[in-house]
């Protein structure tokens, strides 16, 4: 028997693999699975199948030999994708499978379509019915012409109303269904009928019956609708006109007419829904998915102007924005609005304010995840009635799960950035999120500052108790920073005993008071035990800069120009150790 390496994703990743909502399998170079997430597990737990364990050919194909082209025997090999169909009991499964290669191992997602081919297949029965309706009315109209053209001959035996009238529309004759199509009228002339005075405008026999033998005309009274069927009598003076009502068939094909309509856009919708979710597979940038949801879907859905927000894992930060038919101010003011920290934490519908947007009228659309929090909004020019917005989420249900997945995966990226010893951030990921906040007050006016910090006397605590206790130190600096921080700050480590932190919307006073709170609040009475039994007092030489007072190049220089300040008034009441 081959032999099987297990690989098992720590608790956070699997967490997060769980969090995704389409089925996730990993299969290690045996080609066994090794790991299902829930939505995969709940797929094969409907079709009474065991995943984990089994080779993913014979789980999914139910296969003994490996798939052609197999990723796992291919190393390198990404992007193959292949379609499978489940049998359960409550109906098959229908998966679309795409394979690509994470850390070592084969990375299936499962993607449930059922739903699409359902609709599909409904689609394409409701438009067989109705081609088969429009052949019956055809056939039916096509048979009573071939009676008209008989029962002209013999009037009184006909169903129809017919009248027998001379060359100046005078009423020679009528049968009973005259009387029963028309029971308030006593017609000396056919226009009688209609309650006209003079001949009918546009009427055919004006040239003579000759001429109108075949036509037809229509008259519309009393809610009704009529059609006159003109030909030329028998004995060649005058014609036979010929009444018949059609409301039911006018009825009927407007009936019909809309049915067709909302077939073909029921259709259409479903094709966009179709085009869009093979976008999302196919294609990673996140700012390439929302230039085709703004450009290439929404413009089928809605006229008018529209734009897109994506929020950041971190509140106060917008990930994405992309807009189409907005000037450059008025998006400034919409994402500016958006930074709102209210507004990114909120689960529910809560919106941005009506004076925010440049539009008297507008529509908004929160993106939701699957657990109910926002990931970002969808702005809309104008009013939208329920049917539409009803179709509209259709389509950007699947674009709020593209966008969690997105920012699970941004989640995972940004645990590569921290500090293994304290958990902060490291150097790197404080780079990226200065120069985010210097984008921020650049373009919104926006300010921010930067707080430098020194642990005091790290090196005599290494010196005398070794660098196991000297990690204990750093670590409890780094604890008391992140107790003080808002979820929109940054703290990093950025050297041995070197902190930084990033205050986002935040001016020169207030990182004044953030250190102010650190010093007094938290330094103050913060003690590491040490080995010998005694507690050593944690202090840290602080200073700071923003940009309400500095350019945001000089703030590092200036706040460490302070920080070494406070280092020389803090040894010169205590011991400088060498």
């Amino acid at each position: 028997m081959e032999k099987t390496d297990f690989f098992s994703p720590d608790t956070e990743i699997q967490e997060l693999l769980h969090a995704v909502q389409t089925g996730v399998l990993l299969c290690n170079g045996g080609c066994s699975v090794t790991f299902a997430n829930s939505v995969a597990q709940d797929f094969f737990s409907r079709a009474g199948l065991e995943a984990i364990g089994q080779p993913c050919h014979k789980a999914l194909f139910c296969s003994e030999a490996r798939c052609e082209g197999c990723p796992v025997e291919r190393a390198g090999l990404e992007g193959k994708r292949q379609a499978v169909t489940l049998k359960a009991h409550e109906g098959d499964i229908y998966l679309k499978i795409f394979c690509q290669v994470w850390q070592g191992q084969c990375l299936l997602t499962l993607h449930d379509v059922s739903q699409e081919i359902s609709l599909l297949r409904r689609s394409d029965l409701d438009r067989k019915e109705l081609q088969a309706k429009n052949i019956l009315l055809e056939r039916r109209r096509r048979l009573n012409q071939e009676e008209q053209q008989f029962l002209t001959q013999i009037m009184d035996n006909l169903p129809e109303a017919l009248l027998a009238v001379d060359e100046n529309f005078l009423v020679q004759r009528q049968n009973k269904a005259v009387h029963d199509l028309f029971p308030r009228q006593m017609a000396a002339h056919c226009y009688s009928l209609f309650g006209n005075s003079v001949p009918c405008p546009d009427c055919p026999a004006q040239r003579g019956f000759s001429e109108a033998n075949g036509q037809k005309k229509s008259h519309e009274t009393g809610g009704r609708v009529y059609t006159e069927i003109f030909s030329v009598a028998p004995n060649g003076k005058g014609g036979l006109l010929l009444f018949r009502d059609i409301t039911r068939q006018v009825e009927l094909i407007g009936q019909i007419r809309g049915q067709r309509e909302e077939i073909a856009s029921k259709n259409k919708v479903l094709s966009l829904l179709v085009d869009f979710g093979i976008y999302m597979q196919k294609e990673a940038g996140i700012k390439e998915v929302a230039g085709y949801f703004l450009d290439a879907i929404l413009p089928d859905l809605h006229a008018g102007a529209a734009g897109l927000i994506i929020n950041d894992i971190r509140a106060g930060n917008i990930w994405l924005s992309h807009q189409s038919g907005m000037t450059t101010e008025e998006w400034k003011t919409v994402t500016k609005a958006c930074m709102s920290r209210d507004q990114q934490r909120f689960k529910s519908d809560r919106l941005l304010a009506d004076t925010v947007l440049p539009w008297p009228n507008s529509t908004q659309i929160p993106l939701m995840g699957a657990q109910g929090q926002r990931v970002g909004l969808v702005l809309l020019e104008g009013s939208i009635n329920q049917e539409a917005l009803g179709i509209l989420r259709l389509v950007t249900e699947p674009l709020g799960a593209y966008f969690q997945n997105q920012l699970l995966l941004r989640q995972l990226e940004e645990k590569a950035n921290k500090d293994a010893l304290t958990g902060l951030f490291n150097r790197g990921y404080l780079t990226q999120s200065l120069e985010e906040a210097q984008e921020k007050f650049h373009g919104y006016g926006i300010h921010h500052a930067l707080v430098l910090g020194d642990v005091n006397q790290l090196k005599k605590i290494n010196d005398q108790y070794g660098h196991e206790t000297g990690d204990r130190l750093i670590v409890a600096v780094a604890e008391a920073l992140r107790s003080t921080l808002r979820n929109t700050d940054i703290a990093a480590r950025t050297g041995g005993d070197e902190f930084i932190v990033l205050l986002n919307n935040s001016a020169d006073e207030d990182a004044g008071y953030f250190i102010e709170r650190l010093q007094t609040r938290v330094f103050s009475s913060l003690t590491l035990p040490l080995p010998d039994g005694s507690e050593f007092p944690v202090t840290v030489s602080l200073g700071k800069a923003a940009t309400d007072k500095h350019p945001p190049e000089a703030l590092a220089k200036e706040a460490d120009r302070q920080m070494y300040a406070a280092k020389e008034r803090f040894y010169a009441t205590a011991s400088r150790y060498r």
